[in-house]
Parts: C-alpha cells; sequence; structure tokens
C-alpha cells in the first residue's frame, strides 16, 4: 500500500498568513479534503494534524520521516499581494520536480492561474525550506493562493472550494505515484477488517470526511454491512462507507 504524508502549515497560537482568509484554517480544510480523496482510492496517509492545534515543523518532519511515506506535501497558503498557485520542490529535481509538476497541472485544471514550480536554496547552498531539505521521501511544499488578494482568495474560501483544491492535490500525488484516481471498489467479504467513512465537522459549517477507527465485518446483507470489534456488534453501515484495510 503507497502511503503519503500530509503536512498542514502553521496552527495554534501560529495564524500563518492572515487577509481575507486564515491560511492555517484554510490549509487545514484543504488538507483534510486532500486526505479524504487520497483514503477513499486506498492510500494509508498521515496528518501532521487533524484540527486547530501548535504544529510545529521539527515535529511535521519527524513524524513524515518516522511513517516513511513514498510522498509527502506540506499545504500553504501565500502572502504578499500576488495571484495564483506555486510550488516548491528540491533543488535536485528528481521525483519531487515532478510531483510537483502533476499537482500545478491539476490545479490549472480547476482554474487556478500558476506561479509555476521553484526551487530555493539557502546560503549553504542546499534548500531554504526544511520539510523539503529533511525530510527522507520526495517532497513538495504547495502554496495554493494568496490570501491577500481579494480576487485569489474567494477562490478558496468555501468548503467546495477547499475540496477542488485538496482533490487537486490528491489527483496529481495519484499520478506521480503511477495510479489512476479512480474509486477503490475492492470486494469487502465477512472477516475483513474496514475502516469506516465519517463526517468530521470543524468551525459549525464545514463537515469533512475521514476515515476512522479499525473493525471486523461480521455479516453483509445486499449493501448493508454489520461491523464491529470481533463478535460485538458496533453498527449496521452501507458498504459504501467502508475500506478495506
Amino acid at each position: 500500500m503507497k502511503k503519503v504524508f500530509i503536512s498542514i502549515g502553521h496552527g495554534g497560537k501560529n495564524p500563518g498568513a492572515v487577509g481575507y482568509v486564515v491560511e492555517k484554517d484554510v490549509n487545514l480544510y484543504v488538507g483534510l479534503s486532500c486526505n479524504s480523496y487520497l483514503s477513499k482510492r486506498g492510500i494509508k496517509t498521515l496528518l501532521s494534524r487533524y484540527k486547530d492545534e501548535d504544529d510545529d515543523v521539527t515535529e511535521e518532519i519527524r513524524e513524515c520521516n518516522n511513517f516513511n511515506p513514498d510522498l509527502a506535501i506540506s499545504c500553504h497558503a501565500n502572502a504578499g499581494g500576488g495571484i495564483g498557485f506555486e510550488a516548491y520542490y528540491h533543488y535536485k529535481g528528481g521525483t519531487g520536480k515532478q510531483l510537483a509538476e502533476n499537482i500545478e497541472k491539476e490545479i490549472i485544471n480547476i482554474g487556478q492561474k500558476s506561479r509555476g514550480i521553484k526551487i530555493k536554496k539557502n546560503s549553504r547552498g542546499t534548500d531554504y525550506y526544511a520539510f523539503i531539505r529533511e525530510t527522507k521521501c520526495p517532497a513538495v511544499i504547495c502554496e495554493g493562493f494568496f490570501v491577500d488578494n481579494k480576487e485569489d482568495a474567494e477562490k478558496c474560501n468555501e468548503l467546495h472550494e477547499y475540496q477542488k483544491f485538496g482533490e487537486a492535490y490528491g489527483k496529481g500525488i495519484l499520478k506521480t505515484l503511477g495510479i489512476t484516481p479512480t474509486d477503490k471498489t475492492e470486494e469487502i467479504k465477512v472477516g475483513d477488517k474496514v475502516k469506516v467513512l465519517k463526517n468530521l465537522q470543524y468551525n459549525s459549517d464545514k463537515t469533512f470526511k475521514l476515515w476512522f477507527d479499525e473493525y471486523d465485518v461480521i455479516s453483509i446483507n445486499g449493501d448493508r454491512v454489520v461491523i464491529g470489534i470481533k463478535d460485538t456488534v458496533t453498527a449496521a453501515v452501507n458498504i459504501c462507507n467502508l475500506r478495506k484495510i
């Protein structure tokens, strides 16, 4: 199973860039949408945070390297009055550059302008950004739009727009992994272990779908699946809301 680490920039006491929207919130919403898109298609994911909390980049890098993913992205938004998407990748190119290119193509497909994919070096001639420099897997930083440009911020200030950005990142990731972006339709049988798709609500008006918990499949009747822990029934759910582990 392929694995992807999703870093959610800023959080808690660090709001990131603030303009017509707050960066830490948008990063979370886009990252959750990307996570949901990938999980539904059989990718094992880990996010650096699932809520508004302090999220130090050093800890993110440690979590990423311990997870040992195939790819990693970091969700951010820009500031400075510009307009459009941009991504940073490892200065030596390779798979990181390919990932940035694939995500950029998907972002353009949803109607967002692009400022290009880039590298940025420090005074030592290595990558400026620690997330790219110190992660062991190919990694990119995605700056989706400018929070202080009204036209740009309006492209990502509603739930369906966060989801569009998150899914665009997800499609670029799948392409880099060599996976066709279709829904996973793996057969579920009695005795399988599954995860359940649940709604997770933020700020009272935004709901995201995430895969949670681990259950045993006890019985199946059509599209209704009884799940539980060993022989203890927990719930009956629709089969489309289950993912085989």
